[in-house]
Formats: C-alpha cells, structure tokens, sequence
C-alpha cells in the first residue's frame, strides 16, 4: 500500500504523461481540444482513474473512441516513465465536474438578482479610508 503522498505524485505524474502524450505523441484525428482534469489512483496503486474534458460536447464520443482504441499505447508509455514494478490499469471517465458547474451557474443566474451576480452591474466597493495623519 502507497502513502497518501505517493498516491498524489504518482497520479500527477500519470496526469502530466498522458497530457503529454496527446500533445506531442500521438497522430490520431479523433484527437480535438482534450483536457485532462484530474487522476486519481488506488492506494495499490494498480487502477488509475483519468478524468477527462473537451470543449465541445459533440467530440466527446469521438473522445472516448480514441481513449479506448489507445489505451494499451497509452498504458505503455505511463508504465515506462513511472517505472513501476506492474502498470496501473488506466480508466478514462468523462468528468462532469464542467457541466455542473455550468448547470449551476446558469441556475444561478435565474434566480439571483443582477446586483448579486458576478455577471450583473458591479457593486458599490466604498473606497479604502484615507491614511490618518499623526497627532503630535
């Protein structure tokens, strides 16, 4: 069993290779605006769960294609840079974390008034008081 701090520095590691990896290593034209938001990994370290985003919602089946038609390569290479005596499974999940925020924040937006609203005019901040001078 890892540590809590090897959990973490191994599943950001995971996260920065794959990030990497559709960058610079791969030449799949299913490969859009990818964006990989988190990795969390289990404390034997055997399955790592990659959250994933894209910009436009329509390339998110094409997205999950390419993450199941590369994963082997993708599994390789994360195993050769952790050098880790077996490699984690790698499952790719769309993260939903985006999409709840937008929900919420439209919601937001219909039930707050404007002058509540990050988006609405911008609130009357009264000026810092003038420094006071010394009493002699």
């Amino acid at each position: 069993m890892a540590s809590d701090k090897r959990q973490k520095q191994i599943a950001k590691r995971i996260q920065q290779k794959i990030a990497e990896l559709l960058v610079h290593g791969m030449k799949d034209p299913r490969l859009g605006f990818i964006t990989i938001t988190g990795v969390s990994i289990t404390s034997d370290l055997t399955v790592a769960t990659v959250r994933w985003s894209v910009f436009d919602a329509a390339e998110r089946p094409r997205t999950q294609s390419l993450f199941e038609h590369a994963h082997g390569f993708l599994r390789t290479e994360v195993a050769r840079d952790l050098q880790l005596r077996t490699a984690p499974q790698l499952v790719f999940q769309f993260d939903k974390g985006i999409e709840q925020a937008e929900r919420i924040e439209k919601i937001l937006r219909e039930v707050l008034p404007p002058s509540e609203r990050k988006d609405g005019p911008a609130l009357a901040i009264p000026p810092p008081p003038a420094p006071s001078e010394p009493h002699d």
